[in-house]
């Protein structure tokens, strides 16, 4: 928490009304109707960089010697837990992976040395052998990295990601205790959920939750949506009343946290009997499904309950490998690089390119991951060829289907899933997942299109679990309660893609109103070409423009 000694505590928000809040705060309480000049929804790692970046602009503008007022800031949160997110907080657990080495996930090389020198001084703390050593994968992990941290050669490693975490949390502390003790700003930190926001004349209105289903608000000049994706792809279940027993579905492996649907799953699994086929059915095979398996396989009492993994998939595969060693391949991406000598092309064409080049470098058992480069520098020539109109098509459909083609992944991921598959534990059921249905003996089965004919079909072998990893909802069909009002009063704007809002160069999706973090995904300007905004090294560079549009804006 945020130094006592700066004159910062926490108190109890709105207690005699029921207010399911906190706030960090000098004040006493926090005011209905309470004004600030800069409102923050969400305080994952794309509200804590825009911060970062912001307060370090007002020192600059401090340090010049002009007078100016505190800066009034709120930032609402909707979990007990500040600027990690879901990726890098409590929820994911202590032995979730980075799905890059640390050296791509933060390529900016002021900050990676700034987070190397933090770990560097708390390694100790940080990596207890006590801890780690209570999960076979998690004890794997440490003794194999053992040597680098030693010599302080992070760079190559997939380290677990509340690790950074906790760092964004202690370098959070720090930054926000000198400026608010410095006159910088003034800042409330509430732990709420946000349900709505309205404008009137520019000035944001913003609802929060209670308990007892009513609402308090405050208003803010300027407004940041830092919300994070949205809920995952729903799925139907088929009633039935001849189920033995509930059947074990969980929606988001990370809601209430990804610990606690492990001893759920463990307890679930353990009600069947022992000559009953323990399956767990995952839908989707990206990087939250390997975020799954390593998580559940670290895990000595369930790895023993498990049968098999059953994988639904249309692509039937996981990510590429991610080779800690130079490869050295006499490779060219042909199909491409012909594309783009060509006089005019289309955004579609670069896609198929890439399809071709992909499946013969595929014939030819090549690693995608290894001619990553390749073919992006390649695609990312092409791209700033093509009309204007034809680059808004790349950045809403076609950028995230060859973004597809090559999915990358650590070694300690699928060494994972090499092992499940050498051991009969895993197979993969090429198709798209429809629904659910209790069997009359017990457990579940589901309805999937096969990928190879089309066809709706029946898997019936008994699944005990099935976990939902099959990826986002887009905006248009969100059923968070939020992104639907921010549409409704047209605050927000669905982009072409979907995936994100219409915002123009600043991130402005309305008059002093931001966006910054996932829901940036599908968006193109003159500053910027966005089909995925979730990554941390992209958020990083996003953000610090994003700051100085704040300090500037009226």
């Amino acid at each position: 928490m945020i130094n006592k000694d700066k004159n910062i505590y926490i108190i109890a928000m709105m207690k005699d009304l029921g207010l399911i809040a906190t706030i960090e705060s000098p004040s006493t309480e926090l005011q209905l109707e309470k004004s600030y000049d800069l409102a923050i929804i969400g305080a994952g790692i794309s509200s804590a960089y825009t911060l970062i970046h912001y307060i370090s602009l007002l020192e600059q503008r401090a340090a010049t010697g002009k007078t100016y007022q505190p800066v009034k800031i709120i930032v609402t949160e909707k979990s007990a837990e500040f600027w990690t997110g879901i990726p890098y907080g409590s929820k994911s657990g202590r032995n979730a992976l980075l799905i890059a080495p640390l050296k791509e996930f933060i390529p900016q090389q002021q900050e990676r040395e700034h987070f190397i020198g933090w770990l560097n001084e708390n390694r100790d703390r940080v990596f207890d052998p006590q801890a780690y050593n209570k999960g076979e994968l998690s004890r794997k992990w440490l003794q194999a990295n053992q040597v680098e941290m030693d010599l302080g050669l992070w760079d190559d490693l997939f380290i677990p990601r509340h690790v950074f975490g906790l760092y964004l949390k202690q370098r959070m502390s720090g930054i926000l205790a000198t400026a608010t003790a410095t006159g910088l700003i003034e800042i409330d930190l509430v732990t709420s959920e946000v349900l709505d926001v309205r404008r009137s004349e520019d000035i944001y209105r913003i609802d929060l939750a209670l308990a007892d289903a009513s609402h308090v608000h405050f208003s803010a000049s300027k407004l940041v949506l830092a919300i994070g994706s949205p809920p995952n792809v729903a799925f139907e279940q088929a009633r039935s009343h001849d189920a033995e027993r509930d059947i074990c579905y969980i929606d988001n492996m990370y809601e209430p946290s990804l610990d606690f649907n492990i001893d759920r799953i463990c307890k679930s699994l353990a009600q069947f009997e022992p000559q009953s086929p323990r399956q767990i059915l995952i839908v989707g095979s990206n990087a939250g499904t390997l975020d799954t398996l390593y998580s559940l396989n670290n895990s000595k009492t369930l790895t023993n309950l498990v049968d098999k993994f059953v994988i639904v998939s249309p692509n039937a595969a996981f990510p590429h490998r991610i080779n800690r060693e130079v490869v050295q391949i006499n490779y060219s991406p042909e199909h491409l690089i012909d594309l783009v000598k060509s006089e005019s092309f289309t955004a579609k064409q670069i896609f198929a390119a890439v399809q071709q080049d992909v499946a013969a470098a595929t014939a030819r058992n090549i690693n995608i991951s290894d001619i990553y480069l390749d073919i992006s520098n390649v695609v990312m020539q092409g791209l700033n060829q093509l009309s204007f109109s034809e680059q808004k098509q790349f950045v809403s459909r076609y950028a995230v289907e060859i973004g597809k083609l090559q999915r990358r992944a650590g070694g300690e991921y699928l060494d994972v899933v090499d092992d499940s598959i050498a051991q009969n534990k895993l197979e993969f059921l090429k198709g798209k997942f429809v629904k659910y249905f209790p069997l009359p003996t017990g457990g579940a089965g589901c309805e999937y299109i096969d990928g190879e004919d089309g066809q709706q079909k029946v898997f019936d072998a008994p699944i005990g679990v099935i976990i939902n990893c099959a990826g986002f909802q887009d905006v248009t069909k969100s059923s968070s309660v939020l992104i639907q009002n921010l549409i409704r009063r047209e605050i927000c704007i669905p982009n072409e893609s979907n995936r994100g809002f219409v915002i123009d160069k600043d991130f402005e999706a309305s008059k002093n109103c931001y966006l910054m973090g996932p829901l940036v995904a599908g968006n193109i300007d003159g500053n910027f070409k966005v089909w995925h905004a979730e990554s941390c090294q992209r958020i990083i560079s996003l953000s610090q423009h994003l700051a100085t549009v704040l300090l500037s804006s009226k």
